[in-house]
């Protein structure tokens, strides 16, 4: 008889404790408030000139293994848009992939992060056989909001993008010849959780 109750007892224990937990949700990038800025600064005879642009329209979902995929693509670069119509050529590229990043979000902090309250953590994103840790800020907005930024501040180096072809190409479509080393980045997401 004590033997049921004991068994009886834990299986109400963890009724209730499932009943506590927050139900497992799937997290999804908004793009209309999601970007990637960045800071060009070109160096030229006459001194330095710093060009801001900005990656728009950044989507992505965090799968139920917690893993984000986020693709960058050419067409999310608002200075495509200063083209009036594209060179054909041009025009069949707009949509190309520039880089995927990857990384893996804890979805369980994500879950019990409490309204009002940040949590401050460094994700691992792994792009084109490379990886860099980022330190990222997650604010909860709302039960179904999470607004995310970098922590720190966080740059590029031309040197290595240069070094990457399609990095290169990019560059080259800006107009750029000699560049700052350190590119600055700025950027904002938001996650909307969906049940």
């Amino acid at each position: 008889m004590l033997k049921k109750t004991c068994h009886l007892a834990c299986a109400l224990g963890v009724a209730c404790l499932s009943l506590a937990l927050p139900a497992q949700a799937s997290w999804t990038l908004i793009p209309s408030e999601s970007h990637m800025g960045v800071t060009i600064t070109e160096l030229t005879a006459s001194g330095e000139t710093a060009h801001q642009h900005q990656l728009s329209g950044l989507s992505g979902r965090v799968a139920d293994d917690g893993t984000l995929r986020l693709p960058l693509r050419l067409n999310q670069l608002d200075t495509l848009e200063r083209f009036e119509t594209l060179q054909p050529w041009l025009a069949g590229l707009a949509d190309t992939t520039l880089a995927t990043l990857t990384t893996t979000v804890d979805t369980q902090r994500l879950a019990a992060l409490p309204v009002g309250s940040t949590l401050v953590d460094t994700l691992v994103f792994h792009a084109k056989g490379q990886q860099a840790p980022i330190k990222l800020r997650f604010i909860r907005l709302d039960e179904a909001t999470i607004r995310v930024t970098q922590a720190e501040p966080l740059t590029l180096d031309s040197q290595e993008v240069r070094a990457d072809s399609v990095g290169r190409s990019v560059l080259a479509l800006l107009g750029y010849g000699e560049i700052k080393r350190d590119i600055p980045v700025t950027f904002e997401a938001f996650l909307q959780r969906e049940e």
